[in-house]
């Protein structure tokens, strides 16, 4: 991941091409076209690309998307469907999110994060 620590959390976007996104405005793009999502799975979307290529734990996603909530893994199974769903990912191999069997996900594209604009 390429990073610059001076830029403030509430002011980075992620940019794992042909994809921006903008945490702080729960926004992801499809080049400059907005991608429909609720706001649980843009919490999972900013967790994963904040940590590219580590394993992010299903607890640490799920109190993430339900910081008060206790929940169901598979509440946690749906966003990641609707998540590889809006980044086009269909087929075996992953292109963004991989799933580590029993543990978790893993952000496998590149990232940058630069400030938003």
């Amino acid at each position: 991941m390429t990073s610059d620590q001076n830029i403030p959390a509430a002011e980075r976007e992620f940019i794992f091409a042909p994809y921006r996104f903008i945490p702080a405005q729960q926004l992801l793009l499809y080049h400059d076209t907005p991608v429909r999502l609720g706001g649980r799975a843009l919490d999972i979307l900013a967790e994963l690309v904040e940590r590219p290529g580590e394993l992010v734990g299903k607890r640490e996603l799920m109190a993430r998307a339900w910081p008060k909530s206790v929940v169901e893994e598979s509440n946690l199974k749906v966003h990641i469907a609707a998540l590889r769903r809006a980044l086009c990912e269909g087929g075996r191999e992953a292109r963004y999110i991989a799933t580590v069997s029993g543990r978790g996900y893993r952000f496998v594209a590149p990232v940058t994060v630069q400030a938003a604009a």
